[in-house]
Parts: structure tokens; sequence; C-alpha cells
């Protein structure tokens, strides 16, 4: 084997493309070295001498002439004897120390958070890119590389196959805790980046010091919600939007459609008018009083709004009882169920306890003070207040007295 005087790397081959063109370590081929060879050490590179699993001594950018001053180390363990041309084994490492900005990341799989807005699981699943500078060759060489095998060139992919789980297992647990903490919906999330991305730099950086690796930075691309998650949010969002418009009978509402849809699995047990048969006939039905039910939560909600009074047509506020113009009562009394007694919201058609029909079973009560007619079950008249209470008296009798 002929000895080596020349030591030096001037980068991959130009037959190398993407990833392996951006070298990490190199080691230099053969092994036989003499005192009194040139070693070339190129900007932004850095040669360590390695002997039998030991980092030995290091050199910076610059040319050197092999002599026993500058490598007390192998000295040391090698006793060199005194010689221009002495020879001695030992393998040489070039560490690439430039700075590597564009290396990726993603998280494999989804993780689920709960939503503290909507109170729904989520799957997020995050995606970014960090920069990495090699500090400590010797630390970085012992604790990662080790000794190469066949390969004489490695590339910075083996920094992501190391890091891959740590940076995963951060990442993943810092966003859940940016969501729960700082209560963060999905929608707000994106407005969060920079200071999440800033938080799993601080936490992956002690990792990477232990190596002698540099995070030079760390960013969150995006962090994606399945499609499925977003149609979910959406129908929230939706029906939030429709109990705003109802107003603050949507309960009332939403019962009375539940009632519906009981009442249209079950065609037998709703009584007059549900009962009729299943197929083409129980539609019609149910069509009709879903038409009737949204006909009256629409005028219920639009005289809730603008409260007007009966008996002048003055708009009043929604929170008055009588008339500012004329004094009438417009306050309306709730109707009592003929079936359970429960009170119910005016204009209600079903019971929103029992499920069963109102209006149907009840007649207009007719005042006897102002002559106005009144929905049925009411206890006062709606225009003057009147009890509507019918007490009932004994008849009289005409009783001859006892002589």
């Amino acid at each position: 084997m002929s000895v080596i005087d020349r030591i030096k790397y001037d980068g991959p081959s130009q037959y190398l493309a993407g990833e392996e063109r951006q070298w990490l370590v190199y080691r230099f081929p053969g092994e036989d070295l003499v005192l009194g060879a040139q070693l070339i050490v190129n900007a932004s590179q850095e040669a360590i001498f390695y002997y039998t699993g030991q980092v030995l001594d290091s050199f910076g950018p610059g040319r050197y002439t092999l002599k026993r001053g500058n490598l007390p180390l192998v000295q040391h363990i090698l006793n060199i004897p005194f010689g221009f041309r002495t020879p001695f084994t030992s393998e040489v490492y070039f560490v690439n120390k430039i700075s590597k900005l564009d290396m990726k990341w993603g998280t494999s799989t989804p993780f689920h958070v709960q939503d503290p807005k909507f109170g729904i699981l989520i799957a997020l699943r995050a995606f970014g890119q960090f920069g990495i500078k090699i500090i400590d060759s010797k630390k970085f060489l012992v604790e990662i590389i080790g000794v190469l095998g066949s390969t004489d060139l490695v590339d910075h992919r083996v920094v992501s196959r190391y890091f891959k789980g740590l940076l995963t297992t951060r990442i993943k647990d810092t966003i859940a805790n940016s969501v729960i903490n700082n209560k963060l919906s999905i929608f707000d999330i994106t407005a969060s980046i920079d200071s999440i991305s800033e938080t799993c730099k601080k936490r992956v950086v002690e990792e990477f010091d232990k190596f002698g690796i540099k995070v030079v930075n760390f960013f969150i691309e995006s962090i994606n919600v399945p499609d499925e998650d977003i149609m979910r949010l959406r129908d929230i969002l939706e029906r939030k939007a429709e109990f705003t418009q109802i107003g603050d009978d949507r309960y009332v509402t939403m019962r009375q459609l539940d009632v519906l849809e009981k009442l249209a699995a079950n065609p037998g047990e709703g009584g007059s008018g549900m009962g009729i048969g299943a197929g083409l006939g129980a539609g019609v039905v149910t069509g009709k009083v879903l038409g009737e039910m949204f006909r009256g939560t629409k005028s219920e909600a639009s005289a809730k709004n603008k409260n007007v009074c009966p008996n002048c047509g003055y708009e009043n506020s929604p929170e008055v009882v009588f008339c500012g113009k004329c004094g009438n009562k417009i306050a309306k009394d709730k109707i009592i169920c003929p079936n359970c007694s429960k009170e119910n919201f005016p204009g209600a058609l079903f019971c929103a306890f029992c499920g069963k029909s109102i209006q149907s079973n009840l007649k207009m009560i007719t005042c006897p003070k102002c002559g106005k007619e009144n929905s049925g079950g009411v206890i006062f008249c709606q225009f003057c207040g009147n009890s509507l209470n019918k007490k009932k008296t004994k008849p009289k009798t005409n009783k001859k007295p006892k002589s």
C-alpha cells in the first residue's frame, strides 16, 4: 500500500445529485500516513484524525504540514518515532460545518386534540423545516456517526432519520399544549404558528446540543385538519347561525323537530294526523305539519323582534309587557298542554314535553269582559287581563220557607 503524503477533500463527485451532494461527513480513503504529509482543509470544513474508535486531533480550514508538534494526541497514542517521513496509521474524517437550512420534517400520523371552542376531537398533522449546523465535530462523530462501514460519505439525511422520533414527539406535545392552554380553536391555530414554532425550537434545541448540533432555525409551515373535521365544524357553525336567527325559543323549536322525527319513524304513535299510514301519506302529513310549524316559528320570531301591540299597532321594545301608547297588555300567556298540563311557549303546535298536539285539542275562549277571542288553554285574557277561569256556581232553587 502506497504512503499518502497529501490529504484533501474537494466535495462530492459531479455525478452525484440532490441530497448526496449536500455531504455531511467524508472519510478519506487510506490510513497509511506519514509525518511531513500535506493536509489541506477547505473553508467550512474540519478534519478529524480518528484511530481505533478514538477521536484525536482536529484541524480547521487551512494548509498544514503534519508533524509531531501539531499531532499531540496521535503522537501520544501511537508513539510515533522521530523522523520527517515517519509512517503512522490513522483515519481522517472531513466534517462539513456549513449550515443546512432546508431540512424537512412532518408528523407521519395524525394526532388528536380536543377543540376547546367546539368541544370535539380533531385530528391534526403538522409539517415544516429546520436548519442545523455542526458546532462540535468530535462529539458529533462519536455520538451519531461512529465508524462508517462500506460507504465513505454520508449526508444530512442521517440526522433526519436519527431525530425523526424526537422531533415528532416534541412537536405533537407542544401543539397540543398550545391548543389547550391558550384555548385555540383550529381556526385560530394559523395565527399562532410563529409562537408555536418558537416554543418547538426551544424544546428541541437541548436535544440537538447533546450531539454537537446547533439548531439554526425551526419553522412550522402548516398545521392541517382533515376535510371531514372541517365539515363537522362547518355544520356546527351553520346550526349556531340558525339558532341565532330563531331566537331564545330555539330549544322549543329543536324539541319540536325531535318530536316530528320520532313520529315519522313511528307512524302509529303520533295520534290523530300522524298515524294515518306510512309511505307517501305519512310523508305528506309530516310535510304539512312541518310547514305549519315553520310558519308559526317565523311569525313568532318576527312578532318577538317587533313586539307590536295587537290593539293599536304600536311597535314596542321586546322586553315591555304593556303597550306604551294605549296601555294594552302585550305579553302573551303561555299555553297549557291539555295532556300533561305543562306550560309551552305561545304559538307551539306540539307540546315540548309529551309531544302531543296542542292546538287541535284547544278551543278559542271568548273573554266575557272585552269580548275578544283568546287562544285555547290561556288562563287570563290576552287583551284586558281578565281571568278566564269559569267558576262553577250552584244553581238557584226556590225553597219555600218552612211554615
